[in-house]
């Protein structure tokens, strides 16, 4: 025998402390013979005899009461990282990381954190509001909510929901000139341009990429501004600036209003996880949680054209 395990300390502990070979396998719940042969192992690693045997029970050597202290001492400081490991492992168990793009935080994460706080009060989120697609591995995360392109192959999840997205402005902007009649009029309007951080659209159908193509074309020709993050292009839409392409249900709720509302490029929405993410009981209630809630509100994410604000051109 070149080295013993820590389990064989362990249970020489419990047989000194209870002074019997019966008491100890009773309490550790193994067999008495199971438990003598693993004392005569321990025994044979440390090459000298660790108890008296009588039928009364057991009596330590010398070598024995030395290992004793030595045991005790390696008992009390693995109790001790013990209760450190549980309390961190508790405290990280109890906070489940989500990235999901601003407007998807905004108006649809964030008005449910008060709900799920209700259903579990140990539960703590913390949101990264990104559109940006964050790395679970690197970044520590538990979850993304990620919108056109699910990304990573490790990741595991399903699509939960569909985002429409459209061309947007503010009432101020629209009063000052009309609203286009067709995409080919969108090189006529002040245009707020996307960065190289936008959703990604690469998994968008065919037969609306030409809205892609238009609004990229225009903005090339009248791009007023290109703002970072696409929250911004929101406020940039409200102030007036110009139009946007914007995911229409957010859009709705801060109060834009579309122009050429037939014209809409469908995102899909994911959420994604590791497989580890599954080994945290509450992360699983969080998943749940969020599973049921994008179910329900799968037609408001939709944005049918019957609840947008548009505006027709007047004659």
């Amino acid at each position: 025998m070149t080295e013993a395990s820590w389990d064989l300390f362990r249970l020489f502990s419990v047989v000194a402390r209870t002074g019997s070979v019966n008491r100890a396998a009773h309490e550790l719940g193994m067999s008495q013979p199971t438990l003598s042969r693993r004392l005569k192992e321990l025994e044979r690693y440390v090459a000298a005899p660790l108890f008296f045997r009588a039928s009364s029970g057991v009596k330590l050597t010398r070598e024995g009461e030395d290992l004793q202290r030595s045991a005790g001492d390696m008992m009390l400081a693995f109790e001790s990282f013990h209760r450190d490991l549980r309390s961190r492992v508790g405290q990280r168990s109890s906070v489940v990381r989500i990235s999901a793009t601003e407007g998807m935080t905004k108006h649809w994460l964030l008005p449910r954190v008060a709900e799920l706080r209700r259903r579990d009060s140990r539960i703590y989120l913390e949101i990264i509001s990104t559109v940006n697609q964050q790395s679970l591995a690197t970044s520590d995360l538990d979850y993304v909510i990620r919108m056109g392109d699910p990304g990573e192959n490790d990741l595991i999840g399903k699509r939960v929901a569909d985002v429409p997205m459209g061309i947007f402005a503010s009432e101020q902007y629209l009063a000052g000139r009309p609203a286009p009649r067709s995409l080919s009029e969108l090189r006529d309007h002040d245009i707020i341009g996307h960065t190289a951080d936008f959703v990604s659209f690469r998994n968008v159908r065919p037969n609306q990429r030409h809205l892609l193509e238009y609004f990229s074309e225009a903005a090339g020709i009248r791009s007023v501004v290109r703002v970072n993050p696409v929250a911004n292009h929101f406020a940039a839409a409200g102030c007036g600036l110009g139009l946007a392409l914007l995911a229409v249900p957010f859009a709705q709720a801060e109060g834009l209003v579309q122009v050429l509302p037939q014209e809409t490029v469908t995102m899909n929405v994911w959420l994604l996880r590791r497989r580890e993410s599954d080994l945290r009981k509450l992360t699983r209630e969080v998943r749940r949680f969020l599973e049921a809630e994008f179910a329900a509100s799968r037609e408001w994410l939709a944005s049918s054209p019957r609840n947008a604000r548009v505006i027709k051109r007047k004659a």
